[in-house]
């Protein structure tokens, strides 16, 4: 028995309490734990936590939305992907503590090239692979009380309506065109790349290629005639946005980097690819012959769940989206565009974090360092894995992973600080 789980025991037979009963007292810790996580990443972050709703600042002031990236169903869920889900399961609780109405929405991402190929690798069709999948983050997240109000899938019927319907709504106010793409794309990344955005590398064989300068990921040079967005028109709009808005993007670092990338021209978007090439995805409305691209799609999703198209804005109103670094341009450029042209109020503000790496390296299941985290999860506890999540991660920085870390920290704070407190507790009564 390891000396966490040793000093827990401890603690029960102090208190002559049950295992549920202290379960219930080890997760009250861990939410009045989030309470300190919250001011943290207030004091450091500007996040606006400690607000009631008469004093909130968005236009709806009783509601609360959080949100976190929906996950890619390629591979099984890590300890990034759970690190998402707790800090928006921190701002839901800590909201409705304060009084708000909150929603907090996750889920699976289900379409794109990337999907296809991992599907058609496993020997399944894309729908049982993605289901399979999808099951496993809401395993995860279940068992790691993650209380998420909705989990979407995007190949529900519900989100292809609602994308079918933005689309058309981009579409028929001029900001999609019929053109001709022709330049670098990475499958692993599902993103178009400009040529300052990639670099000459090798493969492991000595070949040269090409790589993707953020992701480090293969890319290959496409050309193909598909749908593009006029992304191009709305610089101005984007640099106003983030200039009158600065708590927009959060932390400071994050909002900086945006920033930097509007100081650069805005290339127009691919926004579909040729169905013979992709048919793992929506169908572009009155075109058969194309999907639409899978991030457009992906995104909208904030939207179904608010409601979209009809009896969204109660909800949408009040939408704040957590989000991994690696995506921030999707949702802090992509995203905030798609909206103005559709039309559609932008979200409060956009939370970023960085990555859990370990032994400085980001995981990868090439290298064999993905960290399982419902295997640690079930080692050092829900509750346990949930306080270290938010103890040591730090939202600017990449923060590095390693079980003997996890290990002091809980028997430091949890076992010997709630372990040792029980003892003079149970004596009081005597």
């Amino acid at each position: 028995m390891s000396l966490y789980r040793h000093c827990l025991m401890k603690s029960m037979n102090y208190m002559k309490v049950s295992r549920s009963d202290f379960s219930r007292l080890l997760h009250r810790m861990s939410v009045l734990r989030s309470r300190s996580f919250s001011s943290l990443i207030s004091s450091r972050t500007s996040f606006d936590l400690g607000r009631s709703p008469a004093r909130d600042s968005s236009p709806n002031k009783d509601y609360y939305y959080i949100t976190t990236p929906i996950f890619y169903v390629n591979a099984a869920p890590h300890i990034g992907h759970l690190y998402s889900a707790v800090i928006a399961d921190c701002l839901h609780r800590y909201k409705q503590m304060r009084g708000f109405t909150s929603k907090f929405s996750t889920g699976t991402d289900e379409h794109g090239l990337k999907i296809q190929q991992a599907a058609d690798a496993a020997g399944k069709d894309p729908l049982s692979f993605c289901t399979e999948v999808s099951e496993k983050f809401k395993s995860l997240f279940q068992s790691s009380q993650i209380s998420y109000t909705d989990y979407i899938r995007t190949t529900g019927e519900q989100h292809r309506r609602a994308v079918e319907h933005f689309w058309t709504v981009l579409y028929d106010k001029g900001f999609i065109y019929k053109g001709a793409y022709e330049g670098w794309y990475s499958t692993p990344d599902e993103s178009f790349l400009t040529e300052s955005q990639v670099a000459d590398s090798k493969d492991k064989n000595g070949k040269p290629i090409k790589v993707s300068l953020e992701s480090g990921h293969q890319v290959e040079w496409m050309k193909e005639e598909n749908y593009m967005f006029r992304l191009s028109e709305f610089r101005p709009a984007l640099l106003q946005w983030l200039r009158e808005n600065p708590r927009a993007v959060r932390p400071t670092k994050f909002y900086n980097i945006a920033l930097q990338w509007l100081q650069e021209d805005l290339p127009d978007l691919s926004v579909s690819r040729q169905r013979d090439r992709l048919q793992w995805g929506i169908p572009v409305p009155g075109d058969p012959g194309q999907t639409i691209y899978v991030w457009l799609d992906a995104l909208v999703n904030y939207l179904t769940v608010a409601g979209y198209p009809e009896g969204h804005s109660q909800w949408w109103l009040a939408a704040r989206h957590v989000v991994g670094k690696d995506i921030l341009k999707f949702h802090a450029i992509y995203w905030p565009a798609f909206l103005m042209a559709a039309g559609v109020p932008l979200p409060q503000a956009i939370y970023v974090h960085s990555h859990w790496t370990v032994s400085g390296q980001k995981m990868s299941k090439s290298l064999g360092n993905v960290v399982d985290p419902l295997e640690r999860s079930q080692q050092y506890t829900a509750d346990g894995l949930r306080y270290f999540l938010l103890r040591q991660g730090v939202l600017d920085t990449d923060c590095d992973y390693y079980d003997d870390k996890v290990i002091k920290l809980l028997n430091s704070e949890l076992a010997d600080t709630l372990g040792g407190s029980s003892e003079p507790l149970h004596r009081s009564k005597h």
